[in-house]
């Protein structure tokens, strides 16, 4: 994960079926580590959790995906305020084991979708629905798909009031998860079509742009895995290579961020350096670096394995590698379990245990809505690269989920 850096290269293409074995851990592990981390006193009602625990009994699949998404929106549609039923919801959704962890995100996009028309929300009270939590599984998901609903809004008003709104979101989590839900809304407004997406992302100004555009580029493979109702386009490229080989510079990272989490095939995890390398064989420049990246998001959701996988790579490809740690699942996590990962940055080599820290620090930030430079960062072995990075949180985040 690294913000936008030009040069393109590694035109090359990986066998599909590298490509499609690979494709497939990262909703699993992102949103698992998210089960492990469920807030507390979020206990849903019985009869909620048996028509959920009914729904994981179907196994993983759009049919047990669809029986969520009835299932969540029945819970979820009667209450003026989301949020205390998302808390439940994550929670049930958590205890349910990883499958239902994993796909709760996606599922509650059309939970959203749904709940943003019978709620008639606009983008003048979007903000009074939007979660008030910092969780990326379910509750981001529901945000995104809220949004997404309200497109035509959203391009009526233009992205200056657009970005407007989002600005005004209570904390930064909230204010990047309503950016990148533009992304989902302009796409769905453009029939997937990156183009002109992309050139609504981009007048959002440089610190909204890239995570705008990552939310575009996530629709896009949805789309192109079948999912969450989205519209594959015509003559759509499915090879994440040649893709994020053609796009701006600037948007080559959130190209590549997602490609492997929507569209891998079920169960596979990148669990050794070797499975990254092979993954990124014959990139280089930005490519690598946000293949290597969108290889290490679908690795374990234990960030600390993660770690310990970018420490058995090529000094080049150890910082993309931390990029795509699941770090931002411990929002719910106590300090001493965030300092515990964050110190792991120590076992770097110089070379990337600067920018390490820094990095770590910039999404601890996010999590804790800047509370991690005041009660974390005066606790690590490198405070002032740590403080660098948590004092930028407000910067664009380019490879965040």
């Amino acid at each position: 994960m690294r913000e936008g850096e030009a040069s393109a290269g590694g035109r090359q293409r990986r066998p599909r079926a590298v490509l499609a074995v690979l494709v497939a851990v990262a909703a699993a592990a992102a949103l698992a580590l998210v089960a492990v981390l469920a807030p507390p006193g979020a206990e849903a009602p019985r009869e909620a959790s048996a028509e959920l625990e009914r729904c994981a009994g179907l196994g993983p699949g759009p049919q047990a995906r669809a029986c969520f998404g009835d299932a969540i929106s029945r819970q979820i549609e009667p209450a003026a305020d989301p949020t205390p039923v998302l808390l439940r919801v994550d929670a049930a959704m958590s205890r349910l084991g990883s499958d239902a962890a994993s796909s709760c995100h996606v599922v509650m996009h059309t939970v959203g979708r749904r709940y943003a028309r019978k709620h008639a929300i606009t983008l003048a009270t979007l903000l009074r629905y939007l979660p008030r939590t910092n969780d990326p599984g379910c509750a981001a998901g529901f945000a995104h798909g809220v949004v997404t609903a309200i497109a035509p809004a959203i391009l009526r008003d233009g992205p200056r009031a657009a970005h407007a709104v989002c600005a005004r979101a209570a904390t930064r989590y909230q204010r990047y998860s309503c950016v990148h839900g533009l992304g989902h809304a302009y796409m769905r407004f453009y029939a997937e079509q990156l183009a002109p997406a992309l050139k609504l992302c981009d007048a959002l100004g440089a610190d909204a742009a890239p995570d705008c555009a990552q939310g575009a580029y996530h629709d896009y493979w949805l789309a192109i895995a079948g999912q969450d109702d989205a519209e594959r386009p015509r003559g759509a490229q499915t090879d994440v290579r040649v893709l994020c080989d053609s796009q701006p510079a600037r948007f080559v990272l959130p190209c590549w961020y997602r490609a492997f989490i929507d569209t891998r095939p079920a169960g596979y995890q990148t669990a050794t350096p070797q499975d990254l390398q092979r993954a990124c064989r014959a990139t280089s420049g930005v490519q690598r670096r946000g293949c290597i990246t969108a290889a290490s998001v679908i690795g374990s959701p234990n960030p600390l394995r993660q770690l310990r996988v970018c420490r058995g790579l090529a000094t080049r490809d150890m910082l993309p590698c931390i990029r795509g740690t699941k770090v931002q699942n411990l929002d719910a996590a106590e300090l001493p379990n965030q300092l515990r990962v964050i110190g792991r940055c120590q076992a770097f080599p110089a070379a990337v245990r600067e920018r390490c820290y820094e990095w770590l620090g910039k999404v601890l930030a996010v999590t804790t809505d800047g509370r991690f430079e005041r009660t974390g960062c005066p606790r690590v072995a490198q405070r002032r690269a740590c403080e660098r990075g948590a004092r930028s949180y407000e910067r664009a985040l380019v490879t965040f989920s």
